[in-house]
């Protein structure tokens, strides 16, 4: 039921007043919509990368924008940027159905797979985190008669008109020319038109779920479908708008300020420097809707204008001469302009020559009128400071707010701003900050050009797109790897993936006692494990015949794990001897004697080393006496069994979903420090670590081959320095697709990993947080593939906080995050949604959580949209 109107002497006195909300669209047929002034075909603009990329690549971006407004010269247009909630009910819906075999409800504990999942949606609801929605209308004639629209809705089952015909061929040339790069439009379904329509009427409203379902075009009488349910109050002289509309039987109200675009400052893009100018919006904690109205004028429209504009200015500057005074400059600045102007409409490119001319909106809303008006101040502030460009709040806020509707008129004198096309498309309001995987948790949102809710699935590159599934995860201490790896280890544990991580000094097995993931946990501290656990020969798996093709790939493959093996004990004995041994020239020879003696058989007792190294010339028994020593060191009883007799270990990594591997105590050699002044705990810890990481690589193929698994190593720095460790690291970069499993290598320089080898064009991702080291943050932006002026940019991630001051917990945990797509941009790994999740994941000492949650302000949306605007139908 519609609300009883005001009584008329109420409108004489000036009180607050009704609008007529009567629209000039009279038919909608599929993505053509007729209104009085003509017919409008709407589109989508895809998203295009921007952060991130070189100049050149932003550069050329513009200049097909740029390219594709010209194409439009003639035209009227209609650009709308508008912002839907995150679909966190299709999201929930979505990761439901992408985990067959979440993990089972944990006996006497509350929380269950359903926890996991509502708590994600709570947290994306009440975040400030949407996605952007692009529109534009272009109109593409005269009205025609309602039977020519009727006519092309039914083109399919019969012969149309040739006035229907000829409408046809029109349409199909504009979806062709608005399909080019640049914009890359697709016409907008009917549901995305109809939401569009709900959106710019109900502004900050739900838009019901029903929109658009009952098929593609719309007469007269079903276009009060969009007005009905919605009224507008203001008062001629107001500042706001109130919109209050019916959802869900309930009655929702929003207020909604109008602001326009006024003097633009003359700048040159890309050549400024600056970012698109409507990105200083996303970047506000609020949504901001825009509206840009106006004709693409041709240079035959422009040519009187200029004339006469040039003549003003020379006519002014005359004027002053006649009396003998000085013009301002502004006066020649005016006439110059107009020659340059008058220079590009007659002679200069077809970019150059066409002109916008129209209105440029932007409006904010809220729940009250206070806040409403605050956001407005905010708006107006940030452009002012950043961009120079003023932006005012004018009167009349009705007739404006009515811009926004598609179809509608717009006013033609006020604020009028013209440009060309090029600083039109400096706009670039389809610039997008979306990235991760349009499957998996919620891990992060975006922190660049707008906030967007990043999910992250490790395994999706691999089993959708054919890519590896390394992703290194490379920060300085306090950068947030290992809370980066605790989230990630724990939403794959709820999912019920195998997970395995590798944490020497062990905080992260604090995740092993909780409640809902103790029953499937095991921490597994090395340092008291069985006699002969890293014995160097049993950590090299076996293939298997099913694993391969033929016999000849399985011979191959034999051979290969019989040589790695060999590697691995090489490696494993020169960790084990001083410098000073090493320095012998006939050391290596010796131990590569041993070795061929014993062979690359996955029985091999090490202890059997010494014997074989006993055997051979005095050099080798001198090599068997130091080992010896090395043997007797603590924690040496895990190379060298207590026997000769070959004992294969209880492999405890197999019957848990989550296996967390420490060695504590082991004192690690600072990163880059020479060798030869390596204590003995320095030096045996060494290669205590490079075994551990082969032992925590067998828990790839103890499981089922097409079963998704993860594997997270931490200290992963000495791997690249020894052969075997970089055959590890291959091996597991080109079987993590084969094995289904996503690899974590986690380390504090980038050189780590890009000292293994080739590994870069096996890499599936990356997680580069603070280094503030010029040459790591350097190497850094390799991983991502990324130029290396954004070096700069992991050198402010996480900042350490000044002296005497709290640090900062709202920038913790920062990350410049490369995703499956090859999409790059800034990020901040988020487990607010989940209290206790972030207390375990705490490794400040003595002080406050990582990131602290913060009430989140309340959602301005409820979650109906659905999937409309997504990739291929599906919630991402």
């Amino acid at each position: 039921m519609r609300r009883r109107r005001l009584p008329n002497f109420a409108r004489l006195l000036g009180g607050e007043r009704v609008a007529e909300l009567g629209l000039a669209t009279k038919q909608i047929t599929g993505h053509l919509q007729m209104t009085d002034g003509g017919i409008w075909a709407w589109y989508m603009l895809s998203p295009q990368l921007w952060a991130f990329t070189t100049d050149t690549d932003r550069e050329r971006i513009w200049s097909q924008v740029t390219h594709r407004f010209a194409a439009l010269r003639g035209h009227a247009i209609r650009l709308r940027v508008s912002s839907k909630p995150f679909p966190a009910y299709e999201f929930a819906r979505g990761l439901a159905r992408d985990t067959p075999r979440p993990l089972p409800p944990t006996p006497g504990v509350s929380d269950d797979f359903d926890t996991y999942l509502e708590r994600q949606q709570k947290r994306l609801i009440t975040s400030p985190i949407d996605d952007s929605v692009v529109s534009i209308g272009v109109r593409i004639c005269d009205p025609v008669k309602p039977s020519v629209m009727t006519e092309l809705r039914e083109a399919t089952e019969y012969t149309v008109s040739q006035a229907a015909q000829q409408l046809l061929v029109t349409v199909q040339k504009m979806n062709e020319s608005m399909a080019g790069a640049g914009f890359s439009a697709q016409p907008l379904t009917p549901r995305q038109l109809a939401w569009l329509m709900h959106r710019s009427l109900a502004m900050g409203m739900p838009v019901p779920v029903t929109a658009g379902v009952a098929g593609h075009s719309w007469d007269s009488d079903d276009l009060y479908a969009f007005t009905d349910p919605v009224e507008w109050f203001y008062n001629p002289l107001g500042d706001t708008v109130r919109i209050e509309a019916r959802v869900r039987e309930s009655m929702v109200t929003r207020h909604v300020a109008v602001l326009s675009i006024g003097r633009m400052p003359d700048q040159t893009f890309p050549e400024s420097g600056r970012d698109p100018w409507i990105l200083a919006a996303s970047r506000l904690a609020f949504p901001v809707e825009w509206s840009l109205s106006g004709r693409m004028l041709a240079p035959s429209d422009l040519t009187s204008t200029i004339d006469y504009e040039r003549n003003r200015a020379e006519s002014i500057r005359r004027d002053y001469e006649t009396h003998d005074e000085t013009p301002p400059p502004a006066v020649n600045r005016a006439i110059v302009q107009a020659i340059k102007t008058a220079d590009e409409v007659t002679e200069g490119d077809p970019r150059d020559a066409t002109r916008f001319s129209g209105p440029v909106r932007a409006a904010v809303y809220a729940a009250t009128e206070a806040e409403c008006l605050e956001r407005a101040r905010k708006l107006i502030d940030t452009y002012s400071e950043k961009y120079r460009i003023e932006v005012v709040h004018p009167r009349g806020q009705v007739q404006m707010l009515r811009e926004f509707i598609p179809g509608e008129p717009w006013s033609t004198t006020g604020y009028q701003r013209r440009f060309n096309c090029g600083y039109l498309a400096s706009a670039m309001p389809h610039v997008s900050s979306a990235v991760g995987t349009p499957t998996g948790p919620f891990f992060a949102y975006t922190m660049g050009t707008a906030h967007r809710a990043v999910r992250h699935d490790g395994h999706f590159g691999m089993e959708q797109l054919n890519t590896p599934g390394v992703f290194p995860i490379i920060a300085e201490p306090g950068g947030g790897k290992s809370f980066a790896i605790g989230v990630l280890m724990y939403h794959a544990a709820e999912r019920g993936e195998a997970t395995i991580t590798l944490d020497p000094s062990g905080p992260l097995a604090r995740l092993c006692k909780m409640p809902r993931l103790a029953p499937i946990s095991r921490h597994l501290n090395l340092t008291d494990a069985q006699p002969g656990t890293l014995a160097p020969w049993q950590l090299v798996p076996e293939p298997q015949r099913y694993e391969f093709a033929t016999d000849r790939d399985f011979d191959r493959a034999k051979r290969r794990a019989e040589a790695e093996r060999k590697q691995l004990a090489f490696d494993t004995f020169r960790m084990l001897l001083p410098s000073a041994m090493l320095q012998k020239p006939h050391t290596d020879a010796a131990l590569r004697d041993a070795i061929r003696v014993l062979g690359g058989g996955p029985m091999v007792n090490s202890r059997r080393m010494l014997k074989a190294l006993d055997d051979g010339g005095e050099h080798s028994q001198d090599v068997a006496k130091q080992l010896r020593d090395a043997a007797d060191y603590p924690l040496a009883e895990l190379i060298f069994p207590d026997s000769d007799l070959v004992t294969i270990p209880e492999d405890l990594t197999t019957d848990k979903k989550l296996v967390v591997i420490s060695m504590p105590g082991l004192v690690l050699p600072a990163a880059g420090s020479d060798r030869t002044y390596w204590s003995s705990e320095e030096l045996y810890a060494q290669p205590l670590l490079h075994l551990a990481a082969f032992y925590t690589s067998r828990f790839i193929y103890r499981r089922e081959m097409h079963a998704r698994k993860n594997i997270f190593m931490d200290e992963n720095h000495f791997m690249g320095q020894w052969g075997s460790g970089r055959a590890l690291m291959i091996r597991l970069a080109r079987d993590s697709r084969k094995w289904n499993t996503a690899v974590y290598p986690a380390s504090q320089h980038p050189d780590d990993i890009l000292g293994v080898g080739k590994i870069e064009a096996l890499i599936g991702g990356a997680f580069i947080g603070r280094l503030e080291d010029d040459d790591a943050a350097a190497s850094a932006m390799r991983l991502l593939r990324v130029s290396t002026e954004y070096a700069s940019v992991a050198q402010r991630l996480s900042p350490r906080h000044p002296p005497g001051q709290p640090s900062d917990a709202s920038r913790a945990g920062e990350f410049i995050y490369r995703d499956a797509y090859g999409r790059v941009d800034k990020i901040r790994v988020d487990a607010a949604w989940h209290p206790e999740l972030m207390e375990l994941l705490n490794t400040t000492p003595s002080g406050p959580a990582r990131i602290t949650a913060t009430p989140a302000s309340p959602s301005l949306f409820l979650d109906e949209t659905g999937p409309l605007f997504d990739e291929e139908g599906s919630a991402a």
